[in-house]
């Protein structure tokens, strides 16, 4: 039983190797939908990441974060000065 365990943790290990979330890109139109193509801080290259969600943490000056999914905009909290995803409000004529 110990071994078919260590087996199968072997096989997840490798089967994450080939999979990865954060793709490398050059552009968003590499990328699926609900994603960006940002420059990672981190690998030091591009990746595609997700789209910010409604009330998900973002930057407004997308230096830290991609843009808000369609019909969100990045928009500061008054209570907790923090930037999130809200849905846009029309500005009435």
């Amino acid at each position: 039983m110990k071994i078919a365990l260590f087996f199968l943790a072997c096989i997840s290990v490798t089967a994450a190797q080939f999979w990865h979330p954060l793709a490398p890109c050059n552009d968003h139109h590499q990328c699926p939908a609900g994603y960006c193509c940002r420059y990672s801080t981190v690998v030091l290259f591009q990746l595609c990441e997700l789209r910010p969600n409604l009330d998900w943490p973002c930057d407004p000056t997308f230096a830290s974060s991609c843009e808000c999914n369609d019909g969100l905009t990045c928009q500061q909290d008054p209570a907790t000065a923090q930037f999130t995803c809200q849905l846009e409000m029309e500005v009435p004529a």
